[in-house]
C-alpha cells in the first residue's frame, strides 16, 4: 500500500499537482461502482430471461432483456459522471441537442426501432414461423429491436428492417396448425364430372397426409375454352406441405391415367410443307 501511495504521489508531482489523490480515489470508486451496477443488471436480465422463458414469446423476452441491459449501462455511466462531480444538467442539455441532430440523421433507424415495438405488441409472427414479406419467403430466426432475421429455403441469411416489414403486406404461412391445398386443373367436356369427383375423393382418402376434418372439397369453378375448371381442396398439417402437395399431384396423375381421365392442354402446331416442325403445349397447375 505504501508503494502505491508513493507511486501516486510521484505521478501527482510530475503533472504539476493537476491530479489529486482524492480525485484518483474518486474515479476508482466510480469505476468500481459502475462495474458493480453493470454486473447487477446483467444478473437481473439473465434471471428475468429464465423466468419468462416459458411464459412469453422469445422475441418479447429478448427485447425485455436488452432493455434491462441498456438501462444498466445508462445508470452506470450516470453514476460515473455523478461521482466525478460532472454537472449533469449541462450534460443532459448537450445530450438533448446531440440527440436531435442524430435523430434527423438516423430517421430510418429510429423508424425501425419504433416499428419493432409495434410488431412486438401486435405479434403477427414469432420465431420459427414461416413468413412472406414481398417476394421474400423464409423462416424467422430472430426478432430484434431494429430488424428481423430470416433464413430462406435455399439457406440464405436475410435481414429485413422492421420499418420495411411494418409497411409491407405480411403473410404468415404457419400461424395456424393446418393449411389448405388448392389443386386446380381442367378436364375435357366429354369427362363425367361425377366420376372425376369420386376418383379425387378416393385419392384423398388414401393419402396419409390429408386430414379428414375439414373434409376434402370438390367444386367446378367455371367453364373454360378447353373444358371445366376443377378446384379440389384438401387440408393438411402445416409441417407437411411439401409431402402433401407432391403426393397428391403424383397420385392424381397415376389414377387419371388408369381411369382414362384426360386433362386437356393447349396445342399449337406449326406446319411447313405438311410437316410439324414445332409443338408447344401448356398444361394445368395448382396453388396452395
Amino acid at each position: 500500500m505504501d508503494a502505491i501511495n508513493s507511486l501516486v504521489e510521484n505521478l501527482t508531482e510530475q503533472v504539476g499537482g493537476v491530479i489529486s489523490i482524492e480525485l484518483i480515489l474518486r474515479v476508482l470508486g466510480a469505476l468500481i461502482a459502475m462495474f458493480a451496477i453493470i454486473v447487477v443488471f446483467n444478473v437481473i436480465q439473465l434471471a428475468i430471461g429464465r423466468l419468462l422463458k416459458n411464459r412469453v414469446s422469445p422475441q418479447k423476452t429478448f427485447i425485455i432483456r436488452k432493455t434491462i441491459k441498456y438501462a444498466g449501462f445508462v445508470m452506470a455511466i450516470l453514476s460515473l459522471f455523478s461521482s466525478m462531480g460532472i454537472n449533469m444538467s449541462a450534460l443532459l442539455g448537450a445530450a438533448g441537442i446531440i440527440g436531435i441532430a442524430v435523430g434527423f440523421a438516423a430517421q430510418t433507424t429510429v423508424s425501425s426501432f419504433i416499428s419493432g415495438f409495434f410488431l412486438l405488441s401486435e405479434k403477427p409472427f414469432q420465431v420459427a414461423d414461416v413468413i412472406r414479406v414481398g417476394d421474400m419467403l423464409g423462416e424467422v430466426l430472430s426478432v430484434d429491436i431494429l430488424s428481423v432475421k430470416m433464413r430462406t429455403f435455399d439457406n440464405l441469411y436475410v435481414r429485413i428492417p422492421n420499418e420495411t416489414i411494418f409497411k409491407s403486406n405480411l403473410v404468415n404461412l404457419t400461424r395456424f396448425p393446418i393449411r389448405r391445398l388448392d389443386i386446380l386443373f381442367n378436364v375435357t367436356y366429354q369427362e363425367d364430372l361425377e366420376k372425376v369427383r369420386n376418383v379425387l375423393m378416393e385419392i384423398a382418402d388414401g393419402n396419409e397426409y390429408v386430414l379428414d376434418n375439414p373434409d376434402p372439397y370438390f367444386r367446378v369453378d367455371q367453364f373454360d375454352r378447353v373444358g371445366p375448371l376443377v378446384n379440389f381442396n384438401v387440408w393438411f398439417e402445416k409441417s407437411q406441405i411439401l409431402e402433401a402437395r407432391t403426393s397428391m399431384y403424383m397420385a392424381i396423375q397415376k389414377h387419371f391415367i388408369e381411369e382414362g381421365i384426360e386433362i386437356p392442354y393447349q396445342k399449337v402446331d406449326i406446319k411447313v410443307g405438311g410437316q410439324v416442325v414445332e409443338d408447344m403445349r401448356h398444361g394445368a397447375g395448382g396453388r396452395d
